[in-house]
């Protein structure tokens, strides 16, 4: 299982119903996601960190995740 795939589970997220991420996404993009007020795809508090898995069929996608989230998912895959 690939990381995105292991994240993807470890969360129980659907890829499909993820926002789509740009195709041409950089740092700056990033960290303009993760400025924005988005929840945690985890626990619904608000997301600290957003990641993007290539999730090859179903292209880019964003994963907001809050800190705490984001250590235990990072930890487990």
């Amino acid at each position: 299982m690939n990381d995105s795939a292991g994240m993807l589970h470890l969360l129980a997220a659907e890829p499909t119903l993820l926002p789509a991420a740009p195709l041409d996404a950089n740092g700056e993009t990033i960290e303009t996601r993760r400025n924005e007020n988005h929840t945690c795809l985890r626990c619904g508090k608000p997301a600290t960190t957003a990641l993007i898995a290539d999730l090859g069929e179903h292209g880019k996608r964003w994963l907001d995740l809050c800190y705490t989230d984001f250590n235990s998912v990072r930890q487990a895959n």
